[in-house]
């Protein structure tokens, strides 16, 4: 028997080992690990103006055997001031504590608070568990973002010992949102024909601190093409920098094209303010129109925070044609109840000798009554006939206009009222204003090529939310750690916080990866739907923790897009047959896995960790899996 297994293995002195030793018995000791954190991790906030203030609080969290500590802890001066601190002793502690608390002026640009406690008892009284040592008061002193860093952080056991934990700063940012946009906003210019070139500027503005950034820009193929992309001169004038083009091609896919690029300085401080991040020359190769759509925009700062930023696409067209719409488009507010009132204007835009035109407009006469309508002339000209019809009780509104001499046509490319009406709210609900059977005309009768935009509006609200995202393994029952190549999940639930049933799709990621997709389809309102992905942990890199997160789709007319994205659990992939996590597949992990030896769920010494196999029982298939990977690290 042994000689098979030489055979098998080719590690014969290994295998005697395990044998010889499967009577042994090993309880797994599994533990969070001690850490010392900022409470809140992160304090965002554009609220936040001087000289308000706000409380963070320092957490010893999993913490065993404790009976001294002491840190630091460092803020910009610029932007907060700590006026007090508050120190807990953990437990029944008579603190003793040493250093010189705060010091608003510790240095040129930064402010520290430095202590130390332990227990003053005799004998020495040492306390496990978690608890809050420090609140610290801040006060603002100005705009700006900073870490609040939380350094030379020490643990002591009762002899002296160092307990090695970690250390996780916060940050604080009470900056208003930066803006990334395409400038100029709109080329519209019918002169800009095949073979004419042109360049727009993606543009930051009221950004503070930015090192990093990174766009996609993409465009319609068939009507531009890409040249060349540059790099402007915002970050460049703060220090060097490394500009990365990751991809430019006009052939992205069958109908556009991509440009996108990402820079970064190579050392600090950021850049501040309104500035050029890059110019992208484009060559006209058809008419029609196309957005120049700003996508996956970054901005971080040095410590490689996000920046809050706001993002406008950009628009090119060179075949000038009109626009009839509905203003505004929508109307959706929860607060407009029966027998509020509001009105609609019905605009043109882009037209060229427009004498006469004519529009009908539908809408729901279950909650809307129209009060009336009324013309307004073009250019204050008196010179024409209006008929105007409203049937209320189909849900109707005509309207014909026509001008004749000495009345001038109307040219225009901004937008212009043509008429405005006037409803009433009779029942809550929704309506799409519905402008159809529309006609433009010039002088001549010769009728005006145009595009129609209806209007919408609700007082109901649309509002779907991702409320929790959690992330586990079958290895153990609701733990977020397995093996490269075992299964895992996330499971994420979303709510419709909405007045109406919506349909809508939900994605998961790890990192950035995508997951999966789950459509939702009529989720009532105050319904709540948990969402399984299974998670494919093959092409993971062992040994790391991914963040998992999840999106739901922006349905149309919602009112609060914020809560539709949640970050919210990690994942670990620990290398395959390290029972003991330590990163490394050796001797210990092969007395585990032998110390389990014959064991079924619900023996006393189960460990899930050694079941290599996943046949519930742990053997020589397990053992012979366990020496296999002896020797592998990460």
């Amino acid at each position: 028997m042994i000689k098979k297994i030489e055979k098998s293995l080719g590690t014969s002195f290994i295998v005697l080992i395990l044998l010889n030793m499967a009577t042994l018995y090993v309880t797994p000791v599994f533990a969070n690990p001690t850490r010392i954190y900022v409470n809140p991790s992160s304090k965002i906030d554009p609220t936040l103006t001087p000289p308000k203030t706000f409380n963070i609080s320092i957490i010893i969290e999993n913490v065993s055997n404790f009976v001294g500590y002491e840190m630091q802890i460092y803020w910009e001066r610029a932007v907060l001031n700590a006026t007090s601190a508050v120190e807990t002793p953990p437990g029944a502690w008579t603190a003793f504590k040493t250093g010189p608390g705060i010091q608003w002026n510790y240095n040129i640009t930064h402010g520290r608070y430095y202590k130390g406690a332990m227990d003053a008892s005799s004998p020495l009284r040492p306390v496990s568990g978690n608890f809050t040592v420090l609140t610290l008061t801040f006060q603002v002193m100005g705009i700006g973002s900073c870490p609040i860093k939380l350094i030379e952080t020490v643990l002591s056991d009762p002899i002296g010992n160092p307990i090695s934990h970690t250390a996780e700063s916060g940050y604080f940012n009470n900056i208003s949102p930066a803006k990334m946009y395409v400038n100029p906003p709109s080329i519209i210019n019918p002169d800009l024909i095949p073979c004419q070139n042109f360049s727009v500027d993606i543009k930051v503005q009221n950004v503070v601190n930015l090192y990093i950034w990174e766009f996609k820009l993409y465009y319609k193929n068939d009507i531009l093409n890409g040249t060349v992309v540059t790099e402007g001169p915002f970050l460049n004038n703060s220090g060097p920098t490394s500009f990365q083009i990751k991809q430019f091609t006009d052939s992205f896919n069958a109908t556009h094209g991509i440009v996108w690029v990402a820079c970064t300085l190579l050392a600090p401080p950021g850049a501040s303010g309104n500035g050029t991040l890059a110019t992208i020359s484009f060559h006209v190769e058809g008419l029609g129109d196309t957005v120049l759509d700003l996508a996956d925009t970054s901005l971080k700062d040095p410590w490689d925070i996000p920046i809050p930023h706001t993002v406008f696409d950009g628009y090119f067209n060179n075949v000038l044609k009109a626009h009839l719409f509905v203003d505004p488009p929508s109307i959706i507010n929860p607060a407009l109840l029966p027998p509020a009132y509001f009105n609609i204007s019905i605009k043109i835009a882009n037209i060229t000798n427009l004498y006469a035109y004519e529009f009908k407009l539908g809408y729901n006469t279950v909650i809307l009554n129209c009060l009336g309508a009324i013309i307004i002339p073009f250019d204050n000209e008196t010179n024409f006939i209006v008929e105007i019809h409203v049937e209320d009780s189909i849900g109707l509104i005509r309207v014909n206009v026509t001008y004749y001499p000495p009345a001038h046509p109307l040219t225009t490319t901004e937008p212009k009222t043509l008429a405005v009406i006037f409803f009433q709210i009779a029942a809550v609900g929704s309506s799409v204003l519905d402008l159809h059977d529309t006609k433009l005309t010039d002088p001549s009768g010769t009728e005006i090529p145009h595009d129609v935009s209806d209007g919408y509006i609700s007082i109901l609200r649309h509002d779907v939310a991702v409320i929790d995202v959690v992330a586990y393994t079958d290895v153990i029952p609701f733990t977020n750690e397995t093996y490269q190549g075992w299964p895992a999940y996330v499971n994420v639930t979303v709510e419709n916080q909405g007045d109406i049933a919506e349909t809508f799709t939900v994605k998961a990621y790890y990192d950035d990866h995508l997951i999966g997709t789950i459509i939702v389809n009529n989720l009532a309102p105050n319904g709540t739907a948990l969402l399984t992905f299974s998670l494919n942990t093959a092409d993971m890199p062992p040994c790391h923790f991914y963040t998992i997160k999840a999106n739901a789709t922006i349905i149309p007319y919602e009112t609060d897009i914020a809560d539709n994205k949640l970050v919210d659990g990690t994942i670990k992939i620990r290398l395959f047959a390290d029972i003991n996590a330590d990163r490394v597949v050796n001797i210990l992990d092969l007395v585990q896995d032998a110390a389990s030896f014959g064991a079924k769920p619900g023996y006393p010494n189960w460990n899930p960790w050694a079941d290599l196999q996943r046949d519930n029982i742990i053997n020589i298939f397990d053992l012979v899996k366990c020496a296999r990977e002896f020797g592998h690290s990460c």
